[in-house]
């Protein structure tokens, strides 16, 4: 009998921000979009909720190993705004032509443990709050990435 569970959706993975752990749960998710990405020869996202008013984080898979973090301004107060750009350009990321959001390119060969770090850095500028946020992933047909092996 063939199995129905393939095509489900999976639960979103809980990144906890106020513990170490949430290294490890974003390395994990991180290798399974990555192989997700190489076994399907499909480009692939995971976004990272955030609390109202605050910036949520995507982590695009390329297919050539490079990962790129993207974060949208839309949701942020011109105050805020404010602050988390000036945060993240303090980090490194690039602002965005239209200024309403920033990019941080990370080339092939970025370890993963590297991407998580960075990933927990920029969901807590300008004061973003801690907690725990959910992260879901789909690939670039809508398929749902199943986060953890």
């Amino acid at each position: 009998m063939a199995d129905a569970a393939p095509h489900a959706n999976p639960d979103p993975i809980l990144v906890d921000l106020d513990d170490f752990d949430a290294v490890g749960v974003l390395s994990e998710a991180i290798v399974s979009l990555r192989a997700h990405v190489l076994l399907n020869e499909q480009e692939a996202a995971a976004t990272i909720d955030a609390p109202a008013d605050w910036h949520r984080l995507v982590i695009n898979a390329k297919s050539g190993g490079s990962s790129v973090l993207v974060i949208r301004f839309n949701d942020l107060s011109v105050s805020r705004t404010k602050n988390v750009a000036a945060a993240l350009h303090k980090r490194g990321w690039q602002l965005d032509e239209d200024r309403e959001g920033a990019t941080l390119r990370q080339a092939p060969g970025t370890t993963t443990t590297d991407v998580a770090f960075e990933v927990l850095a920029a969901l807590t500028v300008g004061g973003a709050p801690h907690g725990t946020r959910n992260m879901t992933a789909t690939d670039a047909t809508g398929t749902a990435v199943a986060l953890r092996s």
